[in-house]
């Protein structure tokens, strides 16, 4: 009987420490994006690089609180963009550009980069969480995503 209690107690010790563990490991996908950031306030320059049809890096850790400039180079042979947002505000935003191409609404997040073309996105971080970025072109909103996770520290 005690060894049946011994192994029932470790058994439920090491689901809960597992439980536990776990919890630490998971990000929230953040409610809110943060938003457009003052060039006076960039804490550092982090370097994008699209391509067909993948960033480089796909994975960016920040602060909560921190400004960060983004400085993007289209090293691609094709047009791209760079939208910073929740992954339903992206997929809206990719469903949108399928069935109008052509049109695009000037959004908070978003940079246009031709062929070759390099520009500065500044924005700031002010919720816990990860967040996405992507392509929302035809095409190529797949393969072209990435994550922003934002910690507290």
């Amino acid at each position: 009987m005690d060894k049946h209690v011994s192994i029932i107690t470790l058994a439920i010790l090491f689901l809960y420490a597992y439980g536990t563990h776990a919890q630490m490991d998971y990000i929230p996908a953040a409610d809110s994006i943060g938003k457009p950031g003052e060039a006076g306030d960039v804490s550092r320059s982090i370097k994008l690089t699209l391509l067909e049809y993948m960033f480089l890096p796909n994975e960016i850790w920040v602060t909560k609180g921190e400004t960060v400039s983004f400085v993007v180079k289209n090293a691609g042979d094709r047009k791209h963009e760079m939208l910073i947002g929740t992954h339903d505000d992206l997929k809206k935003a990719a469903k949108t550009r399928r069935k109008h191409p052509a049109k695009y609404a000037a959004e908070p997040g978003l940079l246009q980069l031709a062929p070759g073309e390099q520009k500065e996105l500044v924005w700031h971080f002010d919720e816990a969480g990860a967040i996405e970025f992507a392509c929302p072109l035809p095409g190529h909103f797949k393969g072209m995503r990435g994550t922003i996770y934002v910690e507290i520290k």
